[in-house]
């Protein structure tokens, strides 16, 4: 009885190890892109969502073409498009995840990776106008608001986690 049930759990473990996508365990459905300028503090547009100044990191979904924006007055806006190309680590489920594997990783995005990881944007500024030039006032849009919102919560609550769980350590250790 107990061999059945050795068997079991390990088709059970094998099963769930094959139901995730290589890509998708090691890289996940989202990958950061660096945003940077000459001079700093420039507005930052990405698929006509303002995210803010520069320097700035987003995380976006490595599935979907994107086009970064940077802005600065009264130059030309520089725009750089990010697409999706296919991830070497697709081919990885050939070995391990199989079929269940390459489809996750199609269905989720993980199979991609952005062809740009940095963007920087360079304008020219003349000595003399670098004491001069006001900062300009970037707009952030609810949604990007709402995103640091929740994610800066999420990390309070793991140092909170943590903190507890320290505590909890060192309290016992001395029983």
């Amino acid at each position: 009885m107990n061999g059945q049930r050795y068997f079991l759990a390990v088709g059970i473990a094998m099963a769930g190890w094959m139901a995730t996508g290589c890509a998708t365990v090691i890289n996940g459905t989202h990958q950061d892109l660096t945003v940077t300028s000459q001079p700093e503090a420039l507005c930052v547009v990405i698929d006509g969502v303002s995210y803010g100044a520069t320097p700035f990191v987003a995380s976006l979904k490595r599935n979907q073409e994107h086009v970064v924006r940077v802005q600065n007055d009264p130059y030309l806006p520089h725009e750089q498009t990010a697409v999706p190309v296919m991830d070497g680590l697709l081919f990885g489920n050939l070995l391990f995840g199989g079929l269940p594997g390459l489809i996750i990783d199609g269905i989720t995005g993980a199979a991609y990776s952005l062809s740009v990881t940095t963007v920087h944007a360079y304008f020219p500024v003349r000595a003399q106008d670098v004491a001069l030039r006001e900062k300009p006032v970037c707009p952030i849009s609810p949604a990007v608001m709402a995103s640091r919102v929740e994610q800066a919560e999420q990390e309070r609550i793991a140092q909170s986690w943590a903190e507890s769980r320290r505590l909890h350590r060192e309290t016992f250790a001395e029983w």
